[in-house]
């Protein structure tokens, strides 16, 4: 939803008063340049837990290779360790 508008806000055709409303439902005001570092920071963080989900499903997928039975199998949790 943020792409579409950072693309309007660098075509300079954002309405009047335009706001973003944030996680908490509380309405900013932002500019053109404050939106496209609000764009460029969710994608850094996209790509960040992206790739701690793809090294934990890697090590998961070690860890149940190494099981040799089925109760093993059973009892594997998966997740993230506490």
């Amino acid at each position: 939803r943020l792409a579409p508008v950072v693309a309007v806000a660098k075509s300079g055709e954002l309405p009047p008063g335009f706001f973003w409303t944030d996680a908490d439902n509380i309405d900013v005001p932002m500019s053109t340049d404050e939106l496209t570092a609000l764009e460029a920071a969710m994608q850094q963080n996209m790509v960040l837990q992206g790739f701690k989900i793809h090294e934990r499903q890697r090590q998961m997928k070690e860890e149940v290779d190494k099981l040799t039975d089925y109760k093993a199998v059973q009892d594997y949790t998966a997740g993230w360790p506490e």
